[in-house]
Formats: structure tokens, C-alpha cells, sequence
């Protein structure tokens, strides 16, 4: 049975979610591995996804919409992010600035 657990900590609000993508970028400035950049570039997109589910559309209600555009909006920062540091650790800086698409 997968773990419930949290990486980076709940999100409540926009505050917690631009905290949350901060966090993952942090990381991204540590990592020293495309299949580490990979991970985090998936965890960012994850949020973008859970931006777009029933839990979090019945959660943030009519904030919903502001939600998915920080989500989208921090996704694409964290995306520039990883691909300046995969040109830094010098493998492909190729990582889409936008989800799902």
C-alpha cells in the first residue's frame, strides 16, 4: 500500500502553494541529475493536475480558478528553472513550460 504522506506540506490557499512550488525549486537548484530534475519536474506538474480534480475543485471552491492559474503560472517558473539547471549539470534543457499539453 502506497504511503499517504507529504513532501513538501498541506495546501490550503494560493500562499501554501506558491510555498510548496518554491520548495520544489529549491531542490531543482540542488539536484545534480536528469532523472532527479525529471522527479521534480513531475512533482510541479503534479500540482497542476490535482488543480483540475474533483478534491481540490470541491476544496477551494470558487477559488478554483485562481488555484489552477498560480498552479499553472508557478509549473512554468519551475519548468525555467529546471532547465537552466540542466544546462548547468549539462544534459538536455528540454523540459515543456507548460502541463498537459
Amino acid at each position: 500500500m502506497a504511503d499517504d504522506r507529504q513532501i513538501y506540506g498541506e495546501i490550503d490557499n494560493k500562499t501554501n502553494l506558491r510555498d510548496v512550488c518554491k520548495k520544489i525549486r529549491d531542490d531543482v537548484r540542488n539536484a545534480d541529475d536528469r532523472p532527479a530534475l525529471t522527479e521534480l519536474y513531475r512533482r510541479a506538474g503534479y500540482l497542476v493536475t490535482l488543480s483540475h480534480a474533483n478534491s481540490w475543485r470541491e476544496k477551494f471552491g470558487d477559488d478554483i480558478g485562481e488555484i489552477r492559474s498560480v498552479a499553472q503560472e508557478e509549473f512554468a517558473t519551475t519548468a525555467r528553472t529546471i532547465n537552466r539547471r540542466a544546462e548547468e549539470i549539462g544534459t538536455d534543457a528540454d523540459y515543456d513550460e507548460s502541463w498537459g499539453d
